[in-house]
């Protein structure tokens, strides 16, 4: 999965990113093309990212594994 395309952060780079926080990255509703819960299931394949939360509604929180964080680090140590 592509975090960078030409030097520009990719919407997978966000979410991951996001999933270092405190609060986790959430799934937002998208129009077209790959949604959101598209693009973290993919990074949750690869290992990089992992539910710790489900919301009473069906909302969940997703968060950066170890592996995820060490893959951002060692794209930003390239930028």
């Amino acid at each position: 999965m592509k975090l960078t395309i030409g030097n520009r952060k990719t919407h997978a780079f966000d979410l991951l990113n996001d999933g270092l926080e405190f609060e986790g990255a959430t799934v937002t509703r998208r129009t077209g093309g790959y949604t959101d819960f598209d693009v973290i299931k993919n990074l949750m394949r690869l290992g990089w990212m992992e539910c710790r939360q489900t919301g009473p509604r069906g909302g969940s929180r997703y968060y950066t594994t170890e592996l995820g964080r060490e893959q951002l680090e060692q794209l930003l140590e390239l930028i």
